[in-house]
């Protein structure tokens, strides 16, 4: 009763708070959110994704980077070191003397926090897809890929990263780890979805537990899981379902096959897109609950049939210590809306609660007696992954695995196969002799991509850029490097994907995000951005057409958002059609077609003529021969359908070699990759199909023989 009452007295009366600290009330007043919770910046704090306490102290993702602080006084945080240049940073886990961070494209890190005061970057890992969500237990670290699943890893040594499994789910944002399970909060799919993980190499999905919102942060305490959810409702009538799902749902998971949803607690409604996570954390009988820009809940849990919220806070659209810092969206920046920064993750601390402005910095709320640290016991796997053996599908020969360092794409350029090896850099391979032989390579600190034109070689570099490289003549197996555009200029910190075309000046430079910037290189040494084109969804991968359609136009499909064309012959790249209806899933691309274009579309594909493109609702669908059946075709574009949209089996990325006149479409989520004979446009046929052992790149040729970059099983190439 003394704990309960000491709560209340900081919730409603106001907590103090450190000499020099201003205090702060910022709220939802309807009551039925309950009372307002006072807090306090961190000065000097700046835009913070991730938060976790571990061994007295608080690790924070700032500023693009790991920061360590003190809180041996819980008010006031003391920073005692960082390091930074980690990217697009989202979660963190702290194991030992290690810490582990997730960072969207660029992967997973490991940051060596043994003095505090000095931490230091082990290692980088290239990951599946997005690295989002993230758990460690006992060596192994789970990482939420969205819609690639969930990634085993071996972080046993942690400078050196290993590649264990996948398990494909309907989209992992966050994960968390407990005897054998991981759980997996899904995003669109609205889901929990539990994996065994008792045996790392071989997990099993076990459950999957329909939420009433979008998926995301998951806790575990005991026999009870709480799930946050947000952005839209999953049930009731669709037209009151927008901005409807935000909430906390407690589950019953005595059964792990068979998890029981016992109570759901309703946050405020808003529609709010580009900050999507929500957060829960337990202590004892309360659960503190952060959801994006509608701030913090408290909850007391202490009857979970009928959870019960007693207090919220809302972080401010402005840092107070630091006028700079503050919300860049007009939507949330509008006065008459009470929402704030949004809550990027929370951490509870010895009477204290620490929450993570997105862009505005680290607060602290007091709740003396209520808040307390908990440490998770040491986790133990029940199987230890053996050595990375993946299984080469049959007629198909290997330049071998590695499970540390992924081939995420190839270019073929007369005998020879340029392979983006992530850490080995880009790795040459003679395709003459009928396999795949070491020819040379290029020693650069990380490849993502590579594309080739006239001679020329433009490779993704990730923090550094796009590299332009001399292939022709004696450099085809020693490029010679005349060119390099800086990762700022092309408008990403970190530049994943680049296109590049034969009888073409202009290349194409992508950092995963939503725009794409063209460059005119018909002088290497001193490239020349022209154009940029941004559209309304994310660039996650490899979306465009490899070559350009009736020698002028390059296709872009845009994850669930459309698809573009420009017309790249004149004095600079010109859009010429964008229409955002969604057509495929977040693995479809388009792929020049002789003079025309062909686009994935749900599960099948469409032909379209670039020099009089069909906009997207009256394209004419065609099935693949031998595929399944085709999903229905939505009727809108609002933002809950394209959320929603569902992979079809059979798209993917696609290439199609004129010669041989074959396309061949590689699912970079699922791995299937299928070979199609269109001699005969009008009664194509299937030539093949494969499972293939990772995560597949845009598929090229070999003289009508098929290259692909296949992730951390390596570079294949069909045999005669």
């Amino acid at each position: 009763m003394r704990m309960v009452l000491a709560f209340l007295a900081a919730l409603f009366a106001g907590a103090a708070f450190a000499a020099g600290s201003a205090k702060i009330k910022n709220f939802h007043a309807d009551p039925k959110y309950g009372k307002p919770v006072e807090f306090s910046k961190v000065a000097g704090t700046k835009g913070t994704m991730a938060l976790e306490i571990s061994g007295g102290k608080l690790y924070a993702l700032e500023n693009k980077g790991l920061s360590v602080y003190d809180i041996s006084d819980p008010k006031s945080p003391r920073l005692l070191g960082s390091v930074g240049g980690m990217g697009n940073v989202r979660q963190l886990k702290v194991s030992g003397n290690t810490a582990f961070v997730t960072s969207r494209q660029c992967g997973l890190w490991s940051v060596d926090v043994s003095d505090p005061s000095s931490p230091k970057i082990l290692s980088h890992f290239d990951t599946a897809e997005m690295a989002t969500g993230l758990d460690v237990a006992d060596g192994l670290a789970f990482v939420g890929n969205r819609v690639f699943g969930v990634q085993c890893v071996d972080v046993s040594d942690p400078s050196k990263m290993r590649h264990v499994s996948s398990v494909v789910t309907q989209e992992s944002q966050s994960v968390y780890y407990k005897d054998g399970i991981v759980y997996s909060g899904d995003w669109g799919a609205g889901e929990i979805t539990a994996i065994d993980f008792s045996d790392p190499v071989n997990p099993k999905i076990i459950s999957k537990t329909r939420l009433d919102g979008y998926g995301d942060g998951v806790e575990v305490d005991g026999n009870f899981l709480y799930a946050s959810t947000g952005q839209h409702r999953k049930s009731g009538p669709p037209e009151l379902r927008r901005g409807a799902g935000h909430g906390l749902e407690i589950f019953d998971i005595s059964d792990g096959r068979n998890p029981k949803r016992i109570s759901r607690a309703e946050f405020p409604n808003i529609y709010f897109g580009p900050c999507d996570f929500w957060t829960p954390r337990v202590s004892g009988d309360y659960c503190f609950a952060s959801d994006t820009v509608n701030g913090v809940f408290v909850l007391d849990i202490s009857d979970k049939s009928a959870p019960k919220i007693v207090g919220n806070f809302i972080l401010p659209k402005v840092a107070p210590d630091n006028p700079s810092l503050k919300i860049p969206y007009k939507q949330i920046l509008d006065p008459g809306i009470p929402q704030g920064d949004a809550v990027a993750s929370i951490a509870v601390g010895d009477g204290v609660l620490y929450a993570a402005g997105n862009f505005t910095g680290i607060y602290v709320a007091e709740f003396p007696g209520i808040a307390k640290i908990r440490e998770r016991r040491p986790a133990k796997a029940a199987a230890r992954p053996g050595a990375y053996s993946p299984k080469i599908p049959k007629g198909f020969d290997s330049a071998g695995a590695d499970p540390s360092n992924p081939v995420r794409a190839v270019a073929v350029n007369g005998d020879f196969a340029y392979a983006a090896a992530s850490h080995r850099g880009v790795e040459i391979y003679d395709l003459s002799g009928g396999k795949i032989a070491p020819a040379g390579g290029i020693n650069c600190r990380y490849a993502s991509d590579v594309k080739v034109s006239d001679g020329r070689l433009a490779v993704a570099l990730g923090f550094g850029g796009v590299g332009i490289y001399d292939i022709s003549g004696k450099f085809a197996a020693n490029p010679k490097e005349i060119g390099r555009i800086p990762a700022n200029r092309a408008g990403a910190p970190f530049v994943q994907n680049v296109w590049a075309f034969d009888g073409c000046k202009f290349i194409g430079v992508s950092g995963a995000g939503i725009s794409v910037a063209f460059f005119d290189i018909s002088n290497p040494a001193s490239p020349k951005r022209v154009f940029s084109q941004a559209g309304s969804q994310l660039l996650y991968n490899d979306y465009g057409s490899r070559k350009l359609a009736a020698g002028r136009y390059f296709a872009l499909n845009r994850h669930c958002g459309g698809r573009m064309i420009f017309d790249m012959s004149g004095a600079k790249p010109k859009t010429v059609f964008y229409d955002n209806r969604p057509l495929c899933s977040q693995t479809g691309s388009a792929a020049a077609f002789g003079g025309k274009i062909l686009t994935m579309f749900r599960g099948g594909y469409a032909v379209d003529d670039p020099a009089a493109p069909v906009e997207n609702g009256k394209l004419k669908r065609e099935k693949f021969p031998g595929g399944g059946a085709l999903p229905a075709v939505s009727g809108g574009a609002s933002e809950i359908e394209r959320a929603e949209f569902p992979q079809g089996s059979d798209e993917g990325l696609a290439m199609f070699d004129e010669n041989s006149r074959r396309l061949a479409v590689a699912n970079r989520i699922t791995g299937k990759t299928s070979l199609y004979d269109f001699s005969d446009a009008k009664a194509p046929k299937l030539i093949g199909r494969w499972a293939l052992p990772s995560n597949p790149g845009v598929p090229d040729f070999y003289k009508g023989r098929l290259v692909i970059a296949c992730g951390y099983a390596g570079l294949l190439i069909e045999r005669r």
